[in-house]
């Protein structure tokens, strides 16, 4: 762990980053979201082929630093255009399958943290939303964008305008995140779902991901499929996996 909170943990091609920052309830400040980037970073570059995004054992994140926060001095618009919406968008682009392990809160900016990674897996009684309409503020960090594409605009403005929190069991049922798992086996869930993408082949992961992130309509998505195929066929992980098709034999795929 550094002085910022973070680790970031590199084994069998997953990257573990943990948050344990120094705020309550693991809540972020600037310089902690700058330091997430920057980590995102050293993922990559390290050669990981899946990235695990966890907080503490009793909380993922509630959110930003209220006591940060001063009306009037800060200017919300380059904070979000600047510090969030950059950190939000390189989860959701980067190279390699995110995930989000969640245990306890992920509130305000947490939520749209757990929510921007790939995938989600969480505790049944963690906890998801925005609950800004109690210090009157709008939600932020891609919350509208997700809530709506996730569960439609009905929904959507129920949860934002009543700011009712949903446990994990209801995320899941709801499709909101992928699963929830009984308190205390989250860890064991999230490495075996990591481990199942890190051996797979990352370069068509990567592919696909960016196929998911342009969205069109029919044609546009197959049009951007045959595309992103091609460049799939250069890759030495389809070598593997038509060799192995052939041998009759798990393929081993190298990320390459």
């Amino acid at each position: 762990m550094d002085k910022a909170g973070m680790s970031l943990i590199l084994q069998d091609g997953v990257a573990t980053l943990a948050l344990d920052l120094p705020h309550p309830k693991n809540a972020f400040r600037a310089e902690d979201a700058q330091r997430l980037s920057t980590m995102l970073d050293e993922a990559v570059a390290a050669s990981a082929r899946c990235l695990v995004l966890r907080g503490k054992p009793d909380c993922f994140c509630a959110g930003w630093d209220i006591a940060a926060i001063r009306p009037g001095q800060d200017d919300p618009v380059t904070t979000i255009t600047e510090i969030v919406a950059p950190l939000c968008n390189k989860l959701q682009v980067l190279p390699i399958p995110t995930l989000s392990a969640v245990a306890g809160p992920a509130l305000g900016f947490g939520f749209g943290l757990a929510l921007s990674c790939d995938m989600c897996v969480a505790e049944e009684d963690a906890l998801f939303g925005s609950p800004f309409r109690t210090i009157g503020m709008v939600p932020d960090t891609g919350t509208h964008f997700f809530l709506r594409e996730r569960l439609g605009t009905a929904r959507a403005s129920e949860l934002i305008f009543t700011g009712r929190l949903l446990t994990g069991a209801e995320a899941a049922s709801l499709g909101l995140i992928n699963a929830a798992v009984a308190r205390g086996e989250l860890d064991e869930a999230i490495t075996r779902l990591a481990g199942a993408i890190a051996s797979g082949p990352t370069q068509a992961f990567r592919l696909s991901k960016e196929i998911l992130r342009a969205g069109g309509d029919l044609d546009a998505v197959m049009a951007h499929e045959a595309r992103q195929l091609q460049a799939a066929f250069a890759t030495a992980d389809l070598q593997e996996g038509l060799r192995a098709f052939k041998e009759r034999r798990k393929p081993i795929f190298q990320g390459r």
